[in-house]
Order: structure tokens, then C-alpha cells, then sequence
């Protein structure tokens, strides 16, 4: 169970976050959730595929890093090897939370920033600081606020993206076949990528109305993605 907190200006007035990267930061993951906001940063370096929750069966969108648990092909040697990290590694170890304010004589719910103070980033010595001198929050915690802001809207537009590609069929299982580097051929299921076939079918008017919100481009960009897997199979024979 993590330790989240509301951010505090008096409580955090002193804390550090370490800004490197490093598996000691649990970025040794196999797969990255994703939004698709991202996607056009995403698509230049990663593989991006949806896959099912193990909870509530929904559809999500990640961006694929290794082929097995505890694999991300992408640190190597504490160096990540993308001009672009995923905003869900970018923003640890800070989430939205719920918080309270006084208005008007009552209390009203709002967005605020919660830290993970157990999280091996957090310190109160090494790192970048988060208030100034005057308790206010520095460049580097406005811009985490920024991402935290990114990822709740990127993450409702990802959903209606997602329901809107489902209501047209236009989501497929696949099925990868990797050369493991003892010379052994590897399927991995639970992949699923954009339908081809079914989008070239759909009707122009179809097409113009999904065009028109920026689907058709998401679309391509995920069919697209797709080759980086050479890059990581590469990788994954180099490492070895």
C-alpha cells in the first residue's frame, strides 16, 4: 500500500524528488499505460497496443517496453533510449488526489497534487526541490502538476477514443512471435491493435466523422508503432 498525501508547502517545504532514471525507481516494467494524447511522441519510439484490464475487462492503451515481466528494453545502463519517457513514468511519485477548501463560509472538493512519500524518489537531501525559498511551488512541480492534468483529460479522451473504436469494430487481437536469443520462437497473447482491414472498409461518411476527431490519425499511428517490435527484439539479442 503506497503512503499518499496531500502536498503540503509547510509539510514538503524541504522535499527533493530524484529526477534520474533507474530501475531502483520500479521503471522495470514490461508495459506502460498510455494515453492518447500521447500517442504522436509515443509513436516514434514505442509499440503501442491496447490490452485488457485484469479488473474490469476495459480496454487500455500501452506502450509496450519488454516481453516479460520485469523487462523494459528501454533502460539500459540507467539510460532511458526514447527522446520521450511516458507521462505515467514522468509524474511519480505524484497522483491527483481529492482535497478541501474553505469558500464562502463552506467546504468544496477539489484536484489536488498527492505524493507518494515512500516512493525511493522522495527525499530530503538529493534532488529537485518543489517549493522556493517563499513556499512557493518551483518550474519543476508546476510542470508535474501540468502532466497530472494531462494524463486525468488524456485519460477520459483515451476512454471515448476507445469506445468509439469498439463501436465500430475497429479493435483486433494480434499475435506476436518473438525469436527469444536461445534461437526459441515466443507467442505472446493479449496484444490487440487497430483493425486494418475493417478501417479501410468503413463508409466515407464514417471516415470524415472520425477524421474529424482526430481518430483516423490515432489509428495510424498505433498501425505504425508496430515495427518498433524489431527494435526490441534487437535489443533483446544485444543485451544477451
Amino acid at each position: 500500500m503506497t503512503n499518499s498525501v496531500l502536498l503540503d508547502k509547510n509539510t514538503h517545504k524541504y522535499t527533493r524528488i530524484k529526477t534520474e532514471r533507474g530501475a531502483q525507481y520500479g521503471e522495470v516494467i514490461n508495459y506502460i499505460p498510455v494515453v492518447a494524447d500521447e500517442l504522436s511522441q509515443l509513436a516514434l519510439d514505442y509499440p503501442v497496443y491496447f490490452m485488457k484490464n485484469n479488473q474490469t475487462g476495459q480496454f487500455e492503451l500501452f506502450a509496450l517496453t519488454g516481453f516479460d515481466e520485469g523487462q523494459n528494453l528501454f533502460l539500459q545502463k540507467d539510460i532511458w533510449q526514447a527522446t520521450y519517457v511516458p507521462l505515467h513514468i514522468q509524474r511519480q511519485p505524484f497522483k491527483l488526489g481529492v482535497g478541501n477548501r474553505l469558500s464562502n463560509n463552506s467546504e468544496q472538493t477539489q484536484l489536488a497534487v498527492t505524493i507518494n512519500e515512500q516512493h525511493p524518489r522522495v527525499s530530503n537531501s538529493e534532488g529537485v526541490q518543489l517549493f522556493d525559498e517563499n513556499s512557493e511551488p518551483t518550474a519543476y512541480l508546476t510542470n508535474v502538476s501540468e502532466q497530472l492534468i494531462k494524463l486525468m483529460n488524456g485519460g477520459e479522451r483515451t476512454t471515448a477514443f476507445i469506445n468509439t473504436l469498439l463501436k465500430h469494430d475497429l479493435i483486433e487481437a494480434v499475435q506476436l512471435n518473438i525469436t527469444q536469443p536461445n534461437g526459441k520462437t515466443q507467442g505472446y497473447n493479449g496484444l490487440y491493435s487497430i483493425a486494418a482491414d475493417t478501417l479501410q472498409q468503413l463508409s466515407a461518411e464514417t471516415l470524415n466523422v472520425l477524421h474529424s476527431m482526430g481518430y483516423i490519425q490515432a489509428c495510424h499511428l498505433i498501425i505504425c508503432s508496430s515495427g518498433h517490435v524489431q527494435k526490441l527484439v534487437k535489443w533483446l539479442h544485444d543485451l544477451k
